[in-house]
């Protein structure tokens, strides 16, 4: 009967040993993986990667931002941050001290971000954004178009300036040949006369 009770008390004595080590263990185990240098979790990296696009972006290092973005883009797998980064991404390319500034990539970026996120809190401000740099790209077309025609009117007045001069200088040179021709005429007139004096003092 004895050897029985030792047999029990062991029992509840490895019982509880084992519960004391899972409680120590759980208590040891944080509620998510531990994290190296306090570094993100894989699905905040997107967002870490967005936030440091802009602060490049402040110090007006818009190659270090745009990687960023791109980055973000890969990332997020068609899901936000991916609509914000196409943000700043056309926000980038349209800024105007950056000096590899491009409409074209700018107005894509607004595109993407309002076809392919139409209900992101930024698809209305891309909207805002491409209107107003499509209207810009008319402007210029415009601005452009008119330039050309300018000179082409430009070009059409030199050359009827220069077909003025011709005439003018044809004109003169007409003149100067009538004149001549009127001398001679004189000249003929008064031959005619003296040869018809002559004649008749023959006659006579």
């Amino acid at each position: 009967m004895g050897g029985r009770r030792t047999g029990i008390t062991t029992h509840i004595l490895l019982h509880a040993a084992l519960l004391t080590c899972l409680l120590v263990l759980g208590c040891a185990v944080p509620e998510r993986p531990a994290t190296i240098n306090n570094a993100p979790p894989p699905e905040d990296w997107a967002k870490v990667h967005l936030v440091h696009g802009k602060k490049l972006l402040a110090q007006h290092n818009y190659d270090g931002a745009l990687q960023e973005w791109q980055i973000v883009l890969t990332m997020s797998g068609g899901k936000p941050p991916a609509d914000e980064s196409l943000l700043c991404i056309g926000q980038t390319y349209c800024d105007p001290e950056n000096p590899k500034k491009d409409f074209a990539k700018s107005i894509a970026a607004f595109q993407k971000l309002a076809n392919e996120y139409p209900q992101s809190l930024w698809a209305d401000t891309a909207r805002i954004w491409m209107g107003h740099l499509l209207e810009q790209e008319r402007m210029k077309r415009v601005m452009f178009e008119s330039l050309q025609e300018n000179e082409r009117l430009k070009k059409q007045w030199n050359d009827a300036v220069q077909e003025n001069e011709r005439l003018k200088r044809l004109s003169n040179e007409t003149l100067q040949e009538n004149a001549k021709l009127k001398k001679i005429v004189e000249q003929s007139k008064t031959v005619d006369v003296e040869i018809d004096e002559k004649k008749r003092s023959q006659a006579k």
